[in-house]
């Protein structure tokens, strides 16, 4: 049995290093390269990989231990091809070796040398010495145009081992790109062609052949979302995680945006991949969908003349708001129907009476009390599920939320404790909070705690739609416009006013029985609104 010693290798700062990850234990099996440790300093981290394959004897380092070149890491048993790899080197019983960075270059404070020639203004941009003649692949790009500062993100390369940021080596302007996202990249080849500020104090100086280079750190590059953005953006979406994690997530198509890290400094180990895929086959509403494929940018310029309109802070945030219910909860639509002949008629008697106290008598406020007798018999369709997914927390508040339509957007301010005020009062409020929205006077507690929200499109038209569920609400009825039909009652055909009913749910929480029980119930209470006062 022939024992080695693993040592931290030359890690290219001074100083120690803090430990964050330890990927090995004893007994463990790793084959070359597999990732023993992961160390971080003040500007990088680094994956230390294995120099030989065997079993992991003794481990003499904890999380959070300092350490620096030299330090004792690990004993390895060695499998027989790595005692035959080394037999040229017996008597040697402690291996030295350069953790993978003879093959890349250091995530640290080393410097590179990157070729860029100046010409009447104009610099062309090449990849600098990767350490290796081994290709990069591209993984973000900035865009054609981009204005940047000296040292901003050029491109971002990713070996097997790291990811590298190439950052700009004076201030311009970017005018036209040689590299695109997915391109495989070696020392020399072209980046991008620039067109340089005309301060040049914070440049380097010019030979006088107008051939420039310079020094500039290469530092571990966090995970970026888009391949198009600004490097302030680039910043701005970080993420924190080693190459090896990174390129598991490319491989399986994870958003490591989306992903909770567990390790020290929030750091994304491989077993928060794996829960992050469990739970997302379990269907976590907390875990959002990512698209397969980013949606393409497309010119309309060309195909025509084109405006681009601002869209108001509450559009965006309904769009966002929109797309994760979407994305998160499955959604299934029941559709029905009520016969409100009677109702309309009772509230078309009251009305005149209602008008001269100043209130008016909508169908939507009978809807909100109806609504609350349903929901009653069928508690399920008043709770939220919790985020993981095992319990369900039912609600005996009844608040609804109305959608409202604004000038601005979409808003839904509730109505509180429906279920202990009278029609009237409650025709009065929504009247109330209507006028507000359009004002734009909501507070935002006005706009928080509902239980169940309606959506009606009665005044405008439409035959049936498929609403959003309101997240963390688990169901939403929507209402269309109401209209004569010709229905069979006791064997004779009359005309009877019918109102369409839309209700989405969450399916895993309500079933297709439920859900149609609960309409069949809604449009029984609707169609002998006594039933509300029982």
């Amino acid at each position: 049995m022939s024992v080695q010693e693993i040592k931290i290798p030359d890690l290219g700062v001074e100083g120690a290093v803090e430990v964050i990850e330890i990927n090995v234990a004893i007994g463990d099996r790793v084959a070359v390269d597999d990732t023993l440790v992961v160390l971080e300093s003040d500007k990088a981290s680094l994956e230390v990989p294995a120099p030989i394959s065997g079993r992991v004897e003794r481990l003499n380092l904890k999380l959070g231990d300092q350490v620096k070149q030299g330090d004792f890491l690990l004993n390895l048993i060695m499998d027989e091809e790595s005692v035959e790899a080394t037999s040229s080197g017996a008597g040697q019983s402690k291996i030295e070796f350069d953790a993978g960075l003879s093959e890349e270059p250091a995530l640290s404070e080393r410097a590179y040398e990157n070729s860029a020639s100046v010409n009447a203004g104009m610099l062309l941009v090449t990849v600098p010495d990767l350490g290796s003649d081994a290709e990069a692949e591209v993984i973000e790009v900035v865009a054609e145009g981009a204005e940047l500062a000296i040292d901003d993100c050029l491109l971002v390369l990713e070996s097997d081992k790291a990811s590298m940021e190439i950052p700009t080596p004076q201030a311009g302007k970017v005018l036209k790109l040689y590299a695109k996202v997915g391109d495989k990249l070696k020392q020399g080849d072209k980046v991008a062609e620039m067109q340089t500020l005309n301060d040049t104090s914070a440049q380097p100086q010019m030979s006088a052949d107008n051939d420039t280079s310079y020094t500039s750190p290469l530092v571990v590059a966090e995970n970026r979302q888009s391949a198009n953005v600004s490097h302030s953006a680039l910043a701005a979406q970080s993420v924190h995680a080693g190459p090896a994690v990174r390129r598991i997530a490319r491989e399986f198509g994870i958003d490591l945006s989306e992903v909770r890290g567990s390790g020290p400094k929030a750091r994304i180990l491989k077993e928060d991949l794996a829960h992050y895929t469990k739970a997302r086959l379990s269907g976590d509403n907390n875990l959002p969908l990512k698209a397969v494929a980013p949606l393409p940018e497309v010119d309309f310029r060309k195909f025509g003349e084109t405006e681009s309109i601002a869209r108001s802070r509450i559009q965006k945030l309904s769009a966002k708001n929109l797309l994760r219910n979407w994305n998160s909860i499955p959604h299934v639509t029941q559709f029905d129907e009520a016969d409100i002949t009677e109702l309309e008629s009772f509230r078309r008697a009251e009305q005149e009476k209602s008008k001269k106290e100043g209130v008016k008598l909508t169908l939507l406020a009978f809807l909100l009390k109806a609504a609350v007798n349903v929901l009653k018999k069928y508690p399920d369709f008043n709770s939220s599920l919790d985020n993981q997914g095992e319990h369900l927390i039912r609600k005996y508040y009844y608040h609804i939320g109305v959608a409202v339509e604004t000038a601005e957007g979409l808003v839904v301010p509730v109505v509180r404790d429906v279920d202990q005020k009278g029609i009237k009062v409650l025709a009065s409020e929504l009247q109330q909070l209507a006028e507000k929205a359009r004002k734009k006077k909501l507070k935002p507690a006005e706009m928080q705690g509902a239980s169940f929200t309606i959506s009606s499109l009665g005044g405008l038209g439409g035959t049936a739609f498929t609403p959003i569920v309101n997240y963390p609400e688990v169901a939403i009825l929507g209402v269309s416009r109401s209209s004569l039909k010709p229905v069979y009652v006791n064997a004779e055909l009359l005309p009877r006013l019918c109102l369409p009913l839309s209700l989405s749910y969450d399916h895993r929480v309500i079933d297709g029985a439920a859900a149609a029980r609960f309409t069949r119930e809604l449009a029984s209470v609707l169609s002998d609104i006594r039933q509300l006062v029982l």
